[in-house]
């Protein structure tokens, strides 16, 4: 399943486009992940950690998992 156009965040997709046309095949939720660390990195500077790394992974993985589950979940016709 992949994630929806409308579903779509800029600053993610513009990363992925980026990535692709260097040559780097990543797809959308890799990217998300990617800006995600990227994002933490720039945060604490050089203080990151395993822990942040696990943390920031586990979020990831929880918010991917919420997206699919929500998705396939029948819509109502009302």
């Amino acid at each position: 399943m992949e994630v929806k156009i409308k579903d779509r965040k800029e600053e993610i997709e513009f990363l992925r486009m980026a990535c692709n046309m260097a040559e780097l095949g990543i797809g959308y939720e890799q990217t998300d992940l990617i800006l995600r660390l990227q994002e933490r990195l720039k945060e604490l500077k050089g203080k990151f950690s395993i822990a942040d790394g696990v943390e920031i992974h586990y979020k990831w993985k929880e918010d991917w998992q919420n997206y699919y589950a929500q998705k396939s979940k029948p819509q109502n016709a009302s």
